[in-house]
């Protein structure tokens, strides 16, 4: 079995094996999530001790319709391979002590493997069965374990998502087509439909692959779901829905819809990156008016996916790598984000700004981690956060269009005046009548390790974040070109 193969079985065997495990579950969770992080730690260190040059394959002969197992891995996918194995095994310590079926244990692992098959894949049929995959066991955990409006949400959730998916399924249909009437060749391989003249339906192409990877990301108007979606999502399925799977949206942009349509992306690019700046814009604006702590999470969220397409549609070696960079930091800080939230409602069944107050002295391990994360979130120099912002904005600047790195300033004001007033709302603003606050015991052991190892990197990439840029940047050239 070679080692892009093992990067998706792996957590595929860990969620049969959980499923078998019973009681045994979460430990069984635990071994598989650690050599999902060793096998993706193996295939990545090489691609970052070469800056990113090595490409590794993996293949087989082509089936019906041109349908073959082709993977492969470069910076770019392989450090999202990473981040799904790294917060797949946060998740699992997060929620170590919940009293859940195997099945919970379960549906993360058969997660980590589909988003890891959706990074790998070069097949596009094989892209699309993975794609889908990832819906199902997001829909449970959401469905069987999330708040009171769970089922609602769920719903609203896979219906979205899937719709956008048929979109893309039928602009990949008429790619494929296109190319066997030009050529007599059938094939799904990503390579080789590159460059086929797709005449008159191009548009029409391009745009059922923005809404099918649009809605992943999500992009405004496309958005409506994800609120409610982390709203009713147990504390470690927000994690891995913002964490890693709204990058599925950004990936999809990157390496299917430009190299496939690039004439009509260029064309577009004024109207593209309007919605981006507009998406950086209106979850700022949107998370300022929210008086619940993960409502607020989950529109901050928009607001930074914003300026990650921001970065991708400025079309600027500098762009791209800071959306790249970007993905990877969001992850990260967003993921501490909502596990601090979790831990937060575990404690007091509570999140409004209102509930709470003085809670940095009765909790000053919370406080402390929150806010470092919120300094994250909103872009402080030397932390993670910044790094890809201002990448993303020197992007636009440098582009054809100059005016929306305006736009992407005032989004990035916006995020310290939604995120800092509720910092002081929640934990250095005095009690109110209604504060939940004598509820909540400052933070375990368990609970500080997982945080400090997310700060940790946090600190890491915001003042070394060199290796990084030069293991994404040659995923990125061709983009560039």
């Amino acid at each position: 079995m070679s080692l892009l193969t093992a990067l998706w079985v792996v957590p595929l065997a860990g969620a049969v094996a959980c499923a078998l495990s019973g009681r045994a579950a979460r430990w069984t969770s635990l071994a598989f999530s650690l050599a999902a992080l060793a096998l993706s730690a193996a295939a990545l260190r090489p691609v970052l001790a070469s800056s990113g040059a090595g490409l590794a394959l993996a293949g087989g002969a082509p089936g019906a319709f041109g349908v073959s197992y082709a993977l492969a891995a470069d910076g770019l996918s392989l450090s999202l391979v990473g981040l799904t194995a790294f917060l797949n095994l946060i998740c699992v310590a997060a929620s170590w002590d919940l009293d859940v079926s195997a099945g919970y244990w379960a549906c993360f692992q058969a997660l980590a493997c589909a988003l890891c098959g959706v990074f790998l894949a070069r097949d596009l049929f094989l892209f699309y069965i993975f794609w889908e995959a990832t819906l199902i066991p997001m829909f449970f955990i959401i469905g069987l374990w999330g708040s009171d409006n769970r089922r609602r949400a769920a719903l609203k959730f896979f219906i979205f998502t899937f719709a956008g998916s048929i979109f893309m399924l039928l602009a990949l249909i008429a790619v494929v087509v296109l190319h066997q009437r030009a050529t007599g060749e059938w094939t799904w391989n990503l390579a080789a439909l590159r460059g086929t003249d797709l005449g008159p339906a191009a548009p029409w192409i391009f745009l059922g692959l923005l809404v099918g990877f649009g809605v992943k990301v999500p992009m405004v108007p496309l958005h409506t779901w994800l609120p409610d979606a982390h709203t009713e999502a147990p504390a470690a399925g927000s994690v891995m829905l913002a964490g890693v799977m709204l990058k599925m949206g950004v990936y999809g942009i990157l390496r299917v819809a430009l190299p496939l349509a690039p004439t009509v992306a260029a064309a577009w690019m004024p109207l593209l990156t309007l919605l981006a700046a507009i998406s950086a814009v209106y979850g700022a604006l949107c998370a300022m008016a929210q008086t619940d702590l993960k409502r607020l999470v989950a529109y901050s969220s928009i607001a930074h996916l914003g300026f990650c397409l921001l970065g991708v549609f400025s079309g600027t070696a500098q762009g791209l790598a800071g959306a790249a960079l970007l993905m990877i930091n969001h992850g990260i800080t967003t993921g501490a984000l909502f596990l601090l939230v979790g831990f937060l409602y575990e404690r007091a069944h509570k999140r409004g700004l209102s509930d709470f107050g003085g809670l940095a002295e009765r909790a000053p391990r919370l406080a402390f981690f929150f806010g470092f994360s919120i300094m994250a979130s909103i872009g402080l120099p030397g932390l993670n956060g910044f790094v890809g912002e201002f990448l993303c904005l020197s992007g636009i600047w440098q582009s054809s269009l100059p005016i929306f790195a305006v736009l992407g300033v005032i989004g990035v004001t916006l995020a310290a005046v939604y995120a800092l007033p509720a910092y002081q709302a929640v934990f250095w603003a005095p009690e109110g009548p209604g504060s939940v606050s004598a509820k909540v015991r400052d933070l375990g052991a368990r609970e500080s390790g997982i945080l400090w190892t997310l700060c940790a990197l946090m600190l890491w990439i915001g003042l070394a974040p060199q290796p990084w840029l030069a293991a994404l940047a040659p995923s990125l050239r061709g983009l560039v070109r």
